[in-house]
């Protein structure tokens, strides 16, 4: 799967979960018609670091996904994030 596809699928934390649970279980990736194989990933704060290491050995690539917090104005107190809003980031 390329780092574009896993993107699109990344629309909610739930569906970052399934990814997950996929590049675990190879099983679950065929019935999902996944190729996760050349996939890791890495749990950071409110979210799941994707790595990507391509067959022709090019340099990584790392999707993150993590929730984005309840609003975008900086704030006395410590928000928590809305879990409706997923922040995807395609690093290349």
């Amino acid at each position: 799967m390329t780092p574009d596809t896993l993107a699109s699928l990344l629309t909610n934390l739930d569906a970052a979960a399934d990814v997950v649970e996929a590049i675990e279980d190879p099983d679950l990736q065929r019935r999902r018609g996944w190729d996760l194989e050349a996939w890791q990933y890495h749990l950071v704060p409110w979210g799941v670091r994707f790595s990507y290491r391509s067959r022709d050995n090019h340099g990584p690539t790392e999707v993150v996904a993590v929730l984005a917090s309840a609003s975008r104005h900086p704030s006395s107190r410590r928000e928590e994030p809305d879990p409706r809003s997923l922040s995807v980031l395609l690093l290349q």
